[in-house]
């Protein structure tokens, strides 16, 4: 009987022990402390702790790093051992898609099956889920027809975003009319999404739009100063679960600087960004085109 019950204590005291050591990676994380954070967490991995927490937040802090073969691997065992788990089936599809855009064309094209697989998946999985929404919108549009690119499609996932979160809807509205060079309709949609986001402050715990938003207003001079008052509110809000990059941030206040002829403080936020990542091909672009306003 005492052999028995020897493994349900062992299982019980390392179950415990590594909620300890996820609850403390997640307090490193949110103060910044990625590092830390990982080197707790691989440890636990070099001691065979299976913990799928464990695995979610070693992919998590891959996938802020850009670290998308990592992110895949981990992403993949809590997909193996959680089938029709939609927040999995999302993450290592998004994983999957960030990697394909990281590689040529032709070896992107292998990703592409499991990539809308997953994303499919998690949108059936969880019938509120946001994100896989968004992203389907994007992959329909951009993938050509004979890869199972559907404008129709995308619609359809952009129509069920209106009763989740309207703001939401309309950037992948625009996103849409945009790709189609509709500039003019693609401003509607955008500058409704905008309206809504002030009226109503829909989804302000979700920090990625607050930085779509400035997006817009980089790209296509819709509210620049509100637009510079979002990035600063993803900035602030920053942390390891957003994926768009601070050097992506200087960037679109750069853009937004520049619209609104303000050279110095534009190449001041190229430098910014430069000093992050000093390859960073579209601030150096930018940088130029700043330099001959």
């Amino acid at each position: 009987m005492k052999t028995i019950l020897i493994l349900p204590l062992i299982l019980f005291i390392s179950a415990s022990y590594s909620q300890t050591v996820s609850d403390r990676a997640i307090s490193y994380l949110e103060v910044g402390k990625i590092g830390e954070a990982n080197s707790l967490l691989t440890e636990q991995v070099n001691k065979n702790n299976i913990d799928l927490k464990v695995f979610e937040l070693l992919a998590d802090i891959a996938s802020f790093e850009k670290n998308w073969d990592t992110a895949i691997l981990y992403y993949k065992k809590l997909v193996v051992s959680h089938p029709k788990n939609a927040g999995f089936n999302l993450k290592y599809g998004g994983a999957l898609g960030m990697k394909a855009l990281s590689v040529s064309r032709f070896q992107a094209v292998v990703y592409i099956p499991d990539i809308k697989k997953h994303l499919v998946l998690a949108a059936e999985q969880d019938l509120s889920q946001i994100e896989s929404r968004r992203a389907l919108v994007e992959l329909y549009v951009k993938l050509p027809g004979f890869l199972g690119g559907s404008e129709e499609k995308a619609l359809i996932y952009a129509n069920q975003l209106e009763d989740l979160c309207p703001v939401n809807a309309y950037l992948a509205k625009g996103f849409i009319v945009k790709e189609n060079e509709d500039i003019e309709d693609a401003l509607v949609y955008y500058k409704k999404a905008f309206k809504k986001y002030k009226s109503s402050g829909e989804a302000t715990d979700t920090n990625s739009l607050n930085y779509e938003l400035g997006k817009v207003a980089a790209e296509f001079g819709v509210e620049p100063n509100y637009g510079l008052d979002l990035l600063e509110r993803y900035t602030k809000n920053y942390s390891y679960k957003d994926i768009y990059s601070m050097e992506w941030v200087y960037l679109r206040k750069a853009q937004i600087m520049a619209n609104l002829k303000n050279k110095r403080d534009a190449l001041g936020y190229i430098d910014k960004a430069l000093t992050l990542k000093a390859d960073f091909k579209e601030a150096l672009k930018e940088r130029e085109r700043i330099q001959e306003l």
